[in-house]
């Protein structure tokens, strides 16, 4: 079965909070933050050389909180611990991973890590609902952060890290081709981790953009998405995943009417459908190839 690796980010907290000045602060943000998630943070800021970079520069592009960001790291985490987070999070990753345990031959690590970390409310994507998560795309783990903690967003932890973690064993499965990678490849990446954070812990536990979709908004989707799934290149797929208005954000051209998230509410549906028709299990339907689960779905016949 896949070893579990949750790092103990909270008490990482509490440490920067106890420093004695701000240099000694500033420092241990580089060695417990910083230079652990380096690799990842270079390979996205190619353009900016190790030597010229603030080695702040990564973590303030991803909207984490900054070790001169006392008072509102203490009060995120205040919230996050009283919640029980940490003990939370830990225990999602633990159940996410012993439901590959028969499928163990056909994942390519043995350990999976899972970090959560503070992000700023200003810098981050207010779309987003106070969190959101990402992988890394050089090692097997990914990264949960929260910036405004509340009733909605802290009860879908537990989803968000099974998101996750399902990425790093599908898109090893099927690795990412920024060339070739297709809109039916993306919404199936996204469908199928939402999928299986829904057979975990309920469907309560998935993104308001799987649940909270209107009917003229979902068939737009449909619509746009069924005529596109063989279009790709980074930027374009992109637009039919997150939407117009992410994509004006963001510097890629809108599909003029894509609703917001839209791709991954589209294939949360496609892989219910396949799953309903095949009779697979969700860890079954991870190792199927996306032509096969769009086609054997019938969702946009």
């Amino acid at each position: 079965m896949i070893k579990t690796n949750w790092i103990p980010t909270d008490e990482y907290y509490h440490r920067l909070l106890a420093a004695p000045d701000a240099a000694t602060r500033h420092q241990l943000y580089l060695d417990l933050f910083v230079e652990p998630w380096r690799p990842m943070m270079q390979m996205m800021s190619r353009t900016i050389s190790s030597e010229q970079a603030d080695p702040l520069d990564g973590a303030r592009a991803w909207a984490w909180l900054l070790p001169d960001q006392v008072d509102t790291i203490a009060a995120i985490l205040q919230k996050m611990e009283t919640a029980g987070a940490w003990n939370i999070g830990g225990e999602a990753l633990t159940a996410a991973a012993a439901r590959f345990a028969a499928f163990d031959d056909r994942i390519s690590f043995d350990t999976v890590t899972g970090w959560l970390v503070l992000a700023d409310p200003v810098r981050s994507n207010q779309l987003e609902r106070g969190y959101t998560g990402a992988v890394d795309w050089l090692s097997p783990r990914f990264i949960g952060q929260f910036w405004e903690p509340n009733d909605h967003n802290l009860p879908r932890l537990p989803g968000l890290v099974a998101h996750e973690m399902h990425h790093l064993i599908r898109l090893r499965a099927f690795p990412w081709d920024m060339q070739h990678t297709s809109v039916a490849d993306y919404i199936v990446v996204e469908g199928t981790a939402e999928s299986f954070a829904a057979s975990l812990f309920g469907e309560h536990a998935v993104g308001y953009f799987i649940t909270e979709f209107d009917a003229a908004e979902f068939e737009t989707a449909r619509r746009l998405i069924g005529e596109g799934l063989h279009a790709t290149g980074f930027d374009v797929i992109r637009s039919y995943i997150f939407g117009d208005a992410l994509a004006e954000r963001s510097g890629y051209k809108p599909l003029g009417g894509m609703p917001t998230y839209g791709g991954y509410a589209i294939g949360y549906h496609v892989v219910q459908a396949f799953m309903k028709r095949s009779g697979r299990t969700i860890e079954e339907v991870t190792f199927l190839p996306a032509t096969e689960i769009v086609a054997g779905s019938g969702f946009f016949a």
